[in-house]
């Protein structure tokens, strides 16, 4: 009858509110304090009782079945070396040494200025840019007659290459204020 009452409580579960609490104790990873608050409730509480020895069952069981892990031969000298190199002082010399060749290396890169890929971005963005300003010419000059945006006396296209005009100048100015500011370029 005892084992029916501890199957049935089993089957219930442990209480949801002690529930990773059992599985930290399991592990003895649970601080002091959750843990004397943890062996007061197991005291009263058949449910987290059984679930507790199901959760120790099932840490024996695996520790049986499981091979211990072997370090390799030679573990320990080759941890020791390790350590060794990590403790180390590097050679005051040898670090201003290589410090002075990525400087170098810095300035000449500075110096070069723009390289090829850049001016290949900037090729490609010139022949969007004026692939689509070709596309607008064929087409916003009538759109904007249209809409009745083409002032009397003037033609569409003049009308289409001031609105284009404008929008550079904006686009300029606004790109100029945040160089200017810093946004978009670090001044040294």
């Amino acid at each position: 009858m005892n084992q029916s009452i501890h199957e049935r409580a089993l089957s219930l579960g442990p209480c949801a509110e002690y529930e990773f609490d059992l599985f930290e104790h399991s592990e003895g990873s649970l601080a002091p304090e959750p843990a004397a608050l943890l062996q007061q409730h197991l005291a009263h509480c058949a449910r987290c009782r059984a679930y507790a020895a199901e959760l120790a069952q099932l840490d024996a069981t695996l520790a049986a079945a499981l091979p211990r892990p072997e370090l390799s031969p030679g573990f320990d000298a080759r941890l020791a070396a390790r350590i060794g190199e990590l403790r180390r002082t590097p050679d005051r010399a040898s670090a201003l040494v290589a410090a002075e060749r990525e400087h170098q290396q810095l300035l000449g890169a500075l110096g070069r200025g723009i390289d090829w890929r850049t001016w290949l971005n900037a090729a490609a963005l010139g022949s969007v840019a004026g692939g689509v300003l070709l596309a607008l010419d064929a087409v916003a000059p009538q759109l904007l007659e249209t809409l009745g945006l083409v002032p009397a006396g003037v033609s569409p296209s003049t009308t289409f290459a001031v609105v284009l005009g404008a929008a550079a100048l904006a686009g300029g100015l606004t790109f100029a204020r945040r160089l200017g500011s810093g946004l978009l370029l670090r001044r040294g």
